[in-house]
């Protein structure tokens, strides 16, 4: 009959059933398991570039994020190498209940810093767009490209 087997030497049947139950269950709980530890990987990092007169006024590098969706962002890297300013400043901003904040501001020197500023290193949750400035002091970094580097992992 399917489902009971013979123990060699034992003369009473033993019902598999629930063993077979048992393991498909374990079969889709596997399967669950590798779906969630799969989302840990993050996304793909984002790299690119933005041209703008940095000096004339603080101008938008990059936004992460959308407002509502929630996500870890790991790191998040500006190159500073094309531009000269002795005053690089860095901020960002992110809503504050409905209101955008500034939540962060750092200044930084082309001429003595390290070109790729080390912006987040380490992990640190949002939940709306993280909108990245920057600003320089000194005109000749006006249609200057400033490269950006991100990672991002989906909370869910």
């Amino acid at each position: 009959m399917p489902g009971e087997f013979y123990i060699k030497n034992k003369k009473e049947k033993s019902d598999l059933t629930q063993v077979i139950s048992d393991l498909a269950q374990l079969e889709i709980t596997a399967g669950a398991i590798k779906t969630a530890t799969d989302k840990l990987a993050g996304e793909a990092p984002v790299t690119g570039t933005t041209t703008a007169d940095w000096q004339t006024g603080e101008a938008d590098v990059v936004s992460i994020g959308t407002v509502g969706t929630r996500n870890k962002l790991h790191s998040l890297l500006l190159s500073i190498h094309n531009l000269v300013g002795t005053t690089i400043t860095v901020r960002l901003y992110m809503q504050v209940k409905g209101t955008e904040r500034k939540v962060y501001e750092q200044l930084f020197n082309a001429a003595t810093d390290a070109p790729g500023l080390w912006v987040v290193n380490g992990t640190v949750a949002i939940h709306e767009a993280l909108r990245i400035t920057l600003q320089s002091n000194n005109a000749a970094d006006n249609g200057k490209a400033v490269d950006y580097d991100y990672m991002l992992e989906a909370m869910q």
